[in-house]
């Protein structure tokens, strides 16, 4: 256990999924304060321009309104949530006459009070560190505010509790003549076929490519199990309730209705996007309505809802538009993805795009009438699809009508114990691969092995391994007996596999699910097999970065230790080695997420805001941090090195960890005088025996999809483990002295810890060549 030095630190006990059991740990004890701080997502937002001079404009619009409209009134403008004060500071500069702020986070606040004095507005905002529904008119406020500004979104819009914030702020802290800014959102819907999307919905599509289910013979990879794992309550599931926020921005959309949909492709299905409902935010307080449903039969414009092509709808894109202030002459601030050609298209991280999935995929014909149907509560949005629209008339439905939409919860409890993501990756292409090779592998064990009989030992979290190499060692008809045991981690994930593994009826194959090592190696110890084959794909449910998957390597390691003299024949068939790549990259956009706001907002200065996250990030971020790159456009400025590599086929219990370890440093050299903003990596695992040199034995299921060439795009995998990225926001431009010098490399060092099972990176740039 570690020993506690100071004061100020403090030993937590958490789960490592790495090696499978809790572990201590020495954390600043206001580290819960400081991660919160540091993945806020403040910074991105701040590095917004064209949401900080839209916010200024309208404010500026929005007080002069005031002085105009009620020119015997003075200004007294509320900022709920103020942050770093930069929307009170926006009020103040536009000459509002008194300016309260709230915010109810103890750091952030007293961080606005540090932007405060920085700014000169010491003492023209006042700041009350308290909730806005805390607040109280006579105490924390003079008399009620005419005049309110406000940031209270997020990518579903209200999921951040705006409306009943709203609402509150109507009945008890504004007068009724409040002008806001914002004032309104419009929510707007696309109704798209993409079998991509709803690959992260629907297990199904795992079972058969479209060339397949038009062959009648075609059979399961699942065998017996088919009807068991993907029962009626699967199909028909409504799924998570939770949104998918991705950067749909990314998604290609296709025109041409003959071209099949693929990879991050989608087809519309409206001719234009659906106005869904203006949310107000201001009062009098009856038009804030914390929840409402919906049924959409016509355009925007009006006309009769249709189909504009023939298709599957699989999925609603949603976006919405803030009203910023009431003169409406302050364009909106939209967060529509860049397909829909709406003219307010900006790149943002901190809002982006919500999917929504129907309760069943639909198919519609050109031309045919449809319904929208349309839920929210105060939290939530919820949607499904009709084409039987003489049911779903154009108008509000009562609370207790038949016609509102149930909120969609998981009934199956697959959609609660696997994550959309590793759904999607489950129906990849890329997992057909990585299971068929396995299934070779393990049968090759079976037919060649002399022995009696085998065990074969899967850890690995939410997959489908089991159930395959049952059926494949059933539909061989083997005589030999095999008992299949699942290590299985997720305990969401072992509920909803129980009942699958119970159906297995057979003689010579048993399927048995594991949730702890232990009692296995217990059993073993007291009953012998000729031969026990252990395996992983690899994944992990806790997993954080992609190779953050070695819990099988600490079971085999456990089993060669205690079970070496009663099973001599312990095999590890795959994968059998590890590796880490590297690339420099320039990220387009992703690298504001973590760069010092400094002056870019406008005028205000945001040091004190950057010193806090900076200092925050330092106590609780690791280096490296897990994004989906495939949703932010990045650019090779190098070519793909080896930084890490392990070798996981130890061949005895005596074998030193760090000896199977091999570390490469100072590898990473751009290849031309272009910027570099980040680094990204990946782990790719050898899972066929051979070459391990050979491209083809590699798994990657967080790599590129396409060799890396330095000056061109990366195309990374859109499913599977999110990469692993260093960002270097500040940025570094790379200079030779002359021609025929190559460009100084960046050094990345490597440091595994084999008890904790952490990689820890330190990055190097040539302080001569920083920009």
């Amino acid at each position: 256990m570690p020993e506690v030095k100071q004061d100020n630190w403090e030993l937590v006990s958490q789960f490592n999924p790495v090696v499978g059991c809790s572990q201590w740990k020495l954390v600043e004890s206001d580290y819960d304060y400081a991660q919160e701080i540091s993945r806020s997502g403040y910074g991105d937002m701040l590095h917004d321009s064209d949401r900080n001079l839209k916010y200024n404009l309208a404010i500026q619009k929005a007080v002069a309104y005031r002085r105009r409209m009620y020119p015997s009134d003075s200004i007294r403008v509320l900022d709920i949530g103020t942050g770093t004060g930069l929307l009170a500071m926006m009020a103040v500069k536009a000459d509002a006459d008194c300016v309260t702020a709230c915010e109810a986070f103890l750091p952030v606040a007293e961080c606005a009070e540090a932007v405060l004095k920085a700014n000169g507005f010491w003492g023209k905002v006042h700041i009350i560190k308290k909730s806005s529904t805390k607040l109280v008119v006579g105490s924390d406020m003079n008399e009620r505010a005419n005049m309110l500004v406000a940031e209270l979104l997020d990518t579903e819009l209200i999921g951040e509790g705006c409306l009943s914030t709203y609402r509150h702020a109507a009945e008890c802290l504004l007068t009724d003549d409040a002008t806001l800014v914002p004032y309104a959102a419009d929510l707007f819907v696309q109704v798209v076929e993409s079998p991509f999307l709803w690959s992260h919905h629907c297990l199904s599509s795992y079972l058969q490519s479209d060339a397949e289910q038009r062959l009648s013979h075609f059979e399961s990879p699942l065998g017996p199990f088919h009807d068991s794992l993907l029962n009626n309550t699967v199909l028909t599931c409504s799924g998570a309730p939770s949104v998918m926020d991705i950067q749909a921005s990314e998604l290609d959309v296709l025109d041409d209705d003959t071209m099949p949909l693929g990879d991050r492709q989608l087809r519309c299905l409206l001719s234009e996007p659906v106005r869904v409902k203006r949310f107000q935010f201001g009062p009098p307080i009856d038009q804030i309505k914390l929840e409402e449903s919906l049924c959409i039969t016509s355009t925007t414009s009006g006309e009769r809802l249709v189909a504009c092509r023939s298709g599957i709808a699989h999925a609603f894109v949603v976006w919405w538009r803030l009203k910023m202030e009431p003169t409406n002459t302050v364009p909106d601030i939209s967060t529509a993805p860049k397909w829909s050609n709406d003219p307010d298209w900006v790149w943002r991280d901190h809002w982006m795009q919500a999917v929504y999935f129907p309760r069943q995929a639909i198919p519609l014909c050109k031309g045919e009438p449809l319904g929208i149907r349309f839920s929210h509560d105060s939290l939530s949005l919820w949607f499904d699809l009709t084409t039987v629209v003489d049911e779903c008339p154009n108008a509000h439905c009562t609370p207790n009508s038949s016609k509102l939409i149930e909120r969609p919860v998981c009934e199956c409890g697959m959609h609660y114990a696997w994550s959309r993501n590793r759904i999607a990756h489950l129906n990849s292409e890329s997992y057909r691969s990585l299971t068929g090779n396995i299934l070779e592998q393990v049968q090759s064990v079976f037919t060649s092995s002399p022995e009696s009989s085998m065990d074969v030992v899967i850890v690995s979290d939410c997959t489908l391994l089991p159930l395959l190499i049952a059926s494949s060692l059933l539909s061989s008809k083997c005589e030999k007996p095999v008992t299949i045991y699942h290590l299985e981690s997720s305990p969401c994930s072992a509920r909803f596999l129980h009942p699958v593994y119970d159906s297995v009826k057979s003689k010579n194959v048993k399927l048995q699910l594991m949730e702890s090592v232990r009692p296995l190696i217990e059993e073993y110890k007291h009953r012998s097999t000729s031969v026990l084959v252990l395996l992983a794909e690899p994944y992990a449910a806790a997993s954080i970065l992609p190779w953050d998957c070695l819990h099988f390597w600490y079971v085999y390691r456990q089993f060669l230790k205690e079970l070496s003299s009663s099973l001599p024949n312990i095999v590890l068939l795959c994968p059998t080695r590890l590796r880490i790549m590297a690339v420099l990259v320039e990220f387009v956009d992703l690298w504001k997420i973590r760069a010092p706001v400094g002056r870019t907002c406008g005028q205000f200065d945001l040091t004190a805001f950057d010193n806090l996250v900076q200092k925050a990030m330092l106590k609780t971020d690791a280096v490296v941090e897990p994004q989906p790159l495939w949703e932010y456009p990045s650019w090779a400025r190098s070519f793909p090195t080896v930084v890490f590599s392990m070798n996981l086929n130890c061949a005895s219990k005596s074998d030193v960890a760090h000896t199977l370890v091999t570390v490469n440093q100072g590898t990473l050299r751009p290849s031309a005088k272009q910027p570099v903003n980040g680094i990204a990596l990946w782990a790719e695992w050898l899972v066929q025996p051979g070459d391990s040199d050979a491209n083809h034995t590699w798994y990657a299921p967080a790599g590129p999809c396409s060799p890396i060439l330095p000056g061109t795009r990366i195309r990374w995998s859109s499913t599977g483990a999110q990469q692993g990225v260093m960002l270097t926001p500040n940025g570094w431009f790379p200079v030779t002295p002359n021609e025929s010098t190559a460009f100084p490399s960046i050094s990345l060092s490597v440091d595994w810890d084999c008890d904790t099972g952490e990689h820890k990176f330190t990055l190097k740039v040539p302080e001569d060549n920083s920009s």
